[in-house]
């Protein structure tokens, strides 16, 4: 897999944009605008828009790296049942 600079990344957000969300067409636009360059699969336009809408950011997230992912899943149901029992009437939603 291609690690992309941001500059790139930015690139891509804006070819989606421009092909109105549909990611085969953006890199159709990017292979007639970068035709020399490496060519990112149509998911990839998919996947850095989505991570750019859920954070607002390029970079990768750090959080959890260190964890293995059954501690994690332990670590929040321990937290999910503290909460419960300090506000009995709280609903799953607000959890």
């Amino acid at each position: 897999m291609v690690n992309f600079p941001n500059s790139e990344r930015v690139a891509m957000v804006m070819f989606y944009g421009v092909a109105d969300g549909n990611a085969r067409l953006a890199r159709k636009l990017w292979i007639k605008r970068f035709p020399n360059c490496v060519i990112p699969y149509a998911r990839t336009f998919t996947s850095v828009v989505q991570h750019f809408q859920d954070h607002c950011t390029f970079k990768p997230l750090t959080y959890d790296r260190g964890c293995d992912g059954t501690e994690r899943i332990l670590q929040a149901e321990e937290q999910i049942l503290e909460r419960g029992e300090e506000e009995p009437d709280i609903t799953v939603a607000d959890l």
